[in-house]
């Protein structure tokens, strides 16, 4: 290769437009494809890579910077946390667990979707080249990846794949899909993504279905179980509820009208803010909202608790009746709150 053939080559390229000769060459190169991915991201939960650090490959389906983004808002989350002395620095392990497996992905893809960019199309005098529709079905199948919706975190201490099939259609260790619900409060719908903002709280999600008077009754007595000591909300939740320093947030979604659904029968203990309240229902003009639980396949005769991570992906689902699961859970990764509170008394 020389800079004379890459001229000869730009030229047939952009004709009928031509491109004069220059005096001279200031610089020139060939771009060579590398797809690699680094055999560790981290050195002893101490120093960690990510982006081009971690993974190369073709620019293609533009998951350069996507993707690095994506390294820094999986690690990002779990480094506050540790750093705040919450979580156990076993939760960083995480970070390579999940990130090297999507790059790994990310290259066979690459490998893969470079290949049709390099084939020759196919033409009326060669009908075994590379054609439109194979093309256009490729992008399709791989539109969930090259979007990152469709990106799934194998099982771990944050990804608890238990009690799936609660939700059936509601996939443990990938995001949580967009949804609209309708605020119960003054009926205006708020899509789901809005309200699951990347601020270091864990989201936790009660579908309690449809609000009977049997099913506000169950609710009270929820409530004073998660009050318990022993419950998970109190050992590793802090006292700053509603702020950037607080572990989780409450929000509670119902199965119902908006016409005959009264927030405020909701138990307090649920709607900690008076927008924390959704409804599986309609807007006003009938065009947006509804149909979450039949999506999702959650039975409105139940409660089920889906927890989000802070980075948006589903960690946990199970039945509001088990709770020592949840627990279990969480203390997988997390540092009681006593231990973290005795830590940070002064010494005599």
């Amino acid at each position: 290769m020389s800079p004379e053939k890459l001229l000869e080559v730009a030229r047939k390229i952009l004709h009928p437009y031509k491109i004069h000769e220059p005096k001279m060459y200031e610089w020139w190169t060939v771009y060579i494809i590398g797809q690699r991915v680094a055999s560790r991201f981290s050195v002893n939960e101490r120093i960690f890579i990510a982006g081009d650090a971690c993974h190369t490959h073709s620019p293609k389906a533009g998951q350069g910077m996507n993707a690095s983004i994506n390294d820094a808002h999986n690690l990002a989350w779990k480094l506050v946390q540790v750093l705040r002395g919450r979580a156990k620095i076993s939760l960083l392990e995480t970070y390579e667990l999940e990130r090297r497996k999507f790059a790994q992905d990310l290259i066979e893809f690459d490998r893969k979707y470079a290949a049709l960019f390099s084939g020759k199309p196919s033409t009326i005098n060669d009908d075994e080249g590379m054609s439109h529709e194979t093309f256009s079905s490729v992008i399709e199948v791989s539109g969930g990846f090259i979007s990152g919706i469709g990106i799934h975190y194998a099982s771990s201490a944050i990804t608890n794949e238990t009690h799936q099939q609660c939700v059936p259609h509601l996939i443990i260790g990938e995001r949580m899909p967009p949804q609209i619900f309708v605020r119960a409060a003054d009926g205006r719908p708020y899509e789901i993504q809005d309200i699951l903002p990347s601020d270091t709280r864990f989201k936790l999600l009660f579908f309690v279905g449809n609000l009977t008077e049997e099913r506000v009754r169950e609710l009270d007595a929820l409530s004073d179980e998660m009050r318990d000591p022993s419950c998970f909300l109190q050992k590793y939740g802090y006292p700053t509820e509603g702020t950037a320093q607080s572990m989780f947030s409450i929000i509670t979604i119902v199965s119902g009208d908006k016409d005959d659904v009264k927030f405020t029968r909701v138990p307090a203990f649920f709607r900690p803010h008076w927008s924390n309240v959704l409804l599986d229902d309609m807007d006003v003009t009938r065009s947006l909202g509804g149909g979450a639980y039949k999506r999702f396949g959650i039975d409105p005769s139940t409660m089920t608790l889906v927890i989000i991570r802070p980075d948006g992906y589903v960690g946990m689902i199970a039945p509001a009746s088990a709770l020592e699961d949840i627990d279990s859970y969480f203390a997988a990764f997390m540092i009681p709150r006593k231990a973290v509170l005795d830590t940070q008394l002064p010494q005599i």
